[in-house]
């Protein structure tokens, strides 16, 4: 059956790539547009940027994936997007799932990068778990940071049912298990700990044969500002000086190693490389493939 699209509507976003044995499916969940004043260098600083890259002053736009990984008859699935937490941009992980032929209950895990309610917001919904038959796996910090007065005693009136909803996540996936270092999870996953941007951040190498493609998290947010001025910090940081060292540290091994890329902010379908410019470095997105 052919569908057709209403005349307001966008065309599924959802693109697969082969890494060795793995099949990658990654899936949009929308966009979020994060203030300028957000960063560091300031509202001044980032609106030059963005027109300088032929964007608009103003809100910047920060993509949103969520990744469905295959091998072995195993389904994992790496964050789970917004859920119903950010109004009408974002939100749309089961419907572009549903056009891959990908149904939640056939998720076999659900791997955290961290437990910002942008990554984990689509664990829940009014009856519950949303991938019922999954088991959750996510860095022991940061499980407890989450879980923690600290981080209650950070929260505001704006944030505060956010962080109120990722404590809920234990009472309806009761299978948690945690990591505590750079070890592999699964065969062919590798977590590897990016802590700054929350106690327990971390990125996830998936690596079959000769390839590899490395899920970066928050470790960067836009092509625009992420790669080339490595002292600017985003708000929602935890650890100022953790989160700048991880990300020189990240960018530099991903540079060196050549590793395919992807991270959750970056526009889709979020897949590319990491180059050396001077001290600091660049995104080139990987040209579109095709894959059987």
């Amino acid at each position: 059956m052919v569908g057709h699209l209403g005349k307001n509507e966008q065309t599924p976003a959802v693109y697969r790539l082969k890494i060795g044995s793995f099949r990658v499916t990654i899936i949009s969940d929308g966009y979020l547009e994060a203030d300028p004043s957000f960063y560091s260098a300031g509202a001044d600083r980032i609106n030059e940027l963005a027109v300088q890259a032929f964007r608009k002053a103003g809100p910047f736009r920060m993509g949103t994936v969520v990744y469905v990984i295959e091998a072995d008859g195993r389904r994992l699935m790496v964050d789970a997007g917004c859920g119903p937490l950010f109004g009408p941009t974002s939100g749309f992980l089961l419907q572009n799932m549903a056009f891959a032929g990908i149904t939640p209950d056939s998720i076999d895990a659900v791997l955290i990068t961290h437990m910002h309610a942008d990554h984990i917001g689509g664990l829940l919904d009014e009856a519950g778990a949303v991938f019922p038959g999954a088991a959750i796996v996510v860095h022991k910090d940061e499980l407890g940071y989450f879980m923690g007065d600290l981080a209650m005693s950070r929260s505001n009136d704006r944030n505060r049912p956010w962080l109120l909803r990722a404590r809920k996540v234990p009472e309806h996936y009761p299978d948690i298990r945690l990591f505590e270092r750079e070890q592999e999870v699964f065969p062919g996953v590798t977590a590897f700990p990016l802590p700054g941007h929350t106690p327990g951040h971390s990125g996830f190498l998936i690596e079959s044969g000769d390839e590899q493609l490395f899920l970066a998290g928050d470790l960067v947010y836009s092509p625009v500002y992420s790669f080339r001025h490595l002292d600017e910090n985003f708000a929602f940081d935890v650890d100022r000086e953790q989160a700048l060292l991880s990300r020189r540290k990240g960018l530099d091994m991903l540079a060196s190693e050549r590793w395919l890329m992807s991270a959750t902010h970056l526009p889709f379908p979020a897949v590319g490389h990491v180059a050396r410019l001077g001290e600091a470095f660049e995104y080139i997105p990987e040209d579109w493939r095709h894959e059987p």
